[in-house]
C-alpha cells in the first residue's frame, strides 16, 4: 500500500497558480454577469445568473475559469475539497474539469461535472468524490442525466485525471446572486509520490475525449515586484511578446460550435514553433463562415503603450484570407456583450519561409463586424476607436483568428513583439504593467475547446466511496492555514 497525502491545485495566495477569468452567458443573449477577483489571498466569484430572453427566460450562467497551467496528476486521488464560503444560499454551484467531450452530446458540453452545495457566512470544508463527477449532463441546466455511480462509463478518466487542462466553479441553472469565496482547491486521499512539482515545464499535452490544445506553463515570469512585470526588452528595443521557444503564456484553440458550426483547429507547440492549423466551415443556419482560435488569457503581458505596432515572425504555408489578430477585453459602447478586444486584419503572403507581419496599432479597432471580423471604422479614421492605454498596458487576452472566411489555414508562429518603441528608463517603469491577467472578468462570445478524442482510460476503485459532505474547517487548521 502507498502513503496517502493530500495535494493543493489552487491556493489564491499572492501569486495565484493559475490564470484565471471570468466567463458568462451573452451568446445565447443571456444576460448574467460575472467577475472573478482576488482579494486579500482569497478568490471572489461575485455576479447573478438571470433569464435568457431567447430561451424563455430559462437561467443562464456564469464561471469562474482556467484552461491551461500545471495540474498534477490526480489519478489516484479519490476526489477534490475546497475551502469556501457563500455570502448566501445560491442552490446552483457547480465545479467542472476536463475538455473531453463524450460522444452524441452538444458540442459545447465539454467536461466533468457535479453539483457542490457551500456552507454560508464562514469557511467550511466541501469534499466532492470522483465518483460524483459525470461528463453525461445536460448543457441546458448543468444537471447530471447520467451519474457515474450509474453507469462508470461516465465516470473521470484516467487520462483527463492525469492533467486536467481546464477548471471551473460555475453557477448555473438557479436564478440568483452569486457571491462565493474560494479559500483552497486540492486533491484528497492521493498517493504519497505524486509530485506537486510540474517536471516539464511548457510541455505540450493532449489526451481524453477531445482534451486538446494547450501548451506552455503561463506562469509569471520576470517578475520583480508582485502585480508588476518587468519587460523583456530586445537588444533593439522591442518589447518580447511571446516566444515560442520558451512560452510564457499558455495558449489553446477556441471553436464555434457553440452557434451550431463544425470549424475545427489545434493548437500545438512543434520545433520552437506555435502551429495553428484546422480549417473554418460555415455556421449551418447562419449560412456564413464561422471562427477558430489560437488563443491565450491572463499571464504576465508586458506595457506596450508606448509602442506603435506589433510584430509577428510567422509563415503560412496556405492561402488563407480571414486571418486576423485581437487582443484586449475591452468592451465598445452599442455592441453586443460578447464583441470584446481591438482587432485587425493578418495580412500574410503564403510562403515556406518565415516573414516578418507588422501591424501597426493604428490597424486596429474595437468597432468590428461580430459575423465577420472584419473592421468597420479603423483607429486611423476615428480615433475614439483606437486601442486604449489601459489596454495596451496589459492586452489580459491576445488571440490569431481565422474568421469571416471559409478554408484551411496553417500558421506557425515564432515569435510576437511590440516594435517602436519609445525609449525606457534604465529600472524599465515604462515598461512595466499592472498584471491583472491572473484575474479578469470577462465575456466570452464562445467558450468551447476543439479538439479529436484520442482515447479513453476509464477505472472504478474502492477510493470512490462517500458522499459530498460539508465539514466546518476547525478552529486549529483554520490558524494553521490561515483561513479566517
Amino acid at each position: 500500500m502507498y502513503a496517502i497525502k493530500d495535494i493543493p491545485i489552487e491556493s489564491f495566495g499572492l501569486t495565484p497558480d493559475h490564470s484565471w477569468y471570468a466567463i458568462n452567458d451573452p451568446v445565447m443573449g443571456g444576460q448574467s454577469t460575472g467577475s472573478a477577483t482576488v482579494q486579500d489571498g482569497i478568490g471572489v466569484f461575485q455576479g447573478e445568473v438571470k433569464g435568457v430572453p431567447t430561451l424563455n427566460d430559462a437561467p443562464g450562467f456564469i464561471a469562474m475559469q482556467t484552461r491551461g497551467g500545471y495540474y498534477p496528476d490526480l489519478s489516484s486521488c479519490s476526489g477534490l475539497r475546497l475551502t469556501v464560503k457563500s455570502a448566501n444560499d445560491y442552490a446552483g454551484f457547480r465545479v467542472s474539469f476536463g475538455t473531453n467531450h463524450p460522444s452524441g452530446s452538444m458540442p459545447y458540453a465539454r467536461g466533468y461535472k457535479a453539483h457542490f452545495v457551500p456552507p454560508v457566512g464562514s469557511f467550511g470544508w466541501v469534499t466532492i468524490p470522483f465518483e460524483k463527477f459525470s461528463d453525461y449532463w445536460d448543457p441546458k441546466t448543468g444537471d447530471q442525466i447520467v451519474t457515474c455511480e450509474e453507469d462508470n462509463n461516465w465516470c473521470p478518466d484516467d487520462i483527463t485525471l492525469e492533467n486536467l487542462l481546464r477548471f471551473e466553479i460555475m453557477a448555473e441553472g438557479v436564478l440568483g446572486v452569486v457571491d462565493l469565496q474560494v479559500k483552497l482547491i486540492e486533491a484528497v486521499d492521493c498517493a504519497d509520490d505524486v509530485s506537486t512539482v510540474d517536471q516539464n515545464p511548457g510541455l505540450h499535452q493532449q489526451g481524453g475525449r477531445g482534451q486538446n490544445g494547450h501548451f506552455g506553463s503561463g506562469e509569471l515570469q520576470n517578475i520583480d515586484h508582485i502585480g508588476y512585470v518587468s519587460p523583456h526588452i530586445l537588444s533593439n528595443g522591442d518589447i518580447r511578446i511571446e516566444s515560442f521557444s520558451n512560452p510564457q503564456h499558455a495558449w489553446f484553440a477556441l471553436n464555434d460550435p457553440v452557434m451550431g458550426g463544425s470549424s475545427t483547429s489545434t493548437v500545438t507547440l512543434e520545433n520552437d514553433v506555435g502551429v495553428f492549423e484546422g480549417e473554418v466551415m460555415d455556421v449551418s443556419f447562419l449560412h456564413a463562415p464561422g471562427f477558430i482560435k489560437m488563443e491565450t488569457r491572463g499571464g504576465a503581458f508586458p506595457d506596450v503603450s508606448h509602442c506603435n505596432s506589433l510584430k509577428l515572425n510567422l509563415k503560412a504555408p496556405l492561402d488563407y484570407d480571414g486571418l486576423h489578430v485581437t487582443f484586449g477585453v475591452h468592451h465598445a459602447a452599442g455592441t453586443e456583450p460578447y464583441v470584446r478586444g481591438y482587432k485587425a486584419p493578418l495580412v500574410v503572403k503564403r510562403s515556406e519561409s518565415f516573414q516578418d507581419v507588422v501591424i501597426p496599432f493604428t490597424d486596429f479597432s474595437d468597432n468590428w463586424d461580430a459575423l465577420t471580423g472584419d473592421v468597420l471604422v479603423s483607429c486611423s479614421e476615428n480615433p475614439k476607436y483606437c486601442p486604449d492605454d489601459a489596454t495596451l498596458r496589459d492586452f489580459t487576452t491576445f488571440a490569431i483568428m481565422g474568421e469571416g472566411v471559409d478554408g484551411k489555414v496553417l500558421v506557425e508562429v515564432a515569435s510576437i513583439d511590440a516594435i517602436d518603441c519609445s525609449k525606457l528608463s534604465s529600472d524599465g517603469n515604462a515598461g512595466r504593467s499592472v498584471n491583472s491577467g491572473h484575474w479578469i472578468g470577462v465575456f466570452s462570445g464562445f467558450v468551447v475547446v476543439a479538439g479529436v478524442g484520442v482515447g479513453i482510460g476509464k477505472r472504478m476503485g474502492s477510493k470512490y466511496s462517500g458522499r459530498e459532505v460539508v465539514v466546518p474547517v476547525p478552529t486549529r487548521l483554520r490558524l494553521d492555514a490561515g483561513i479566517v
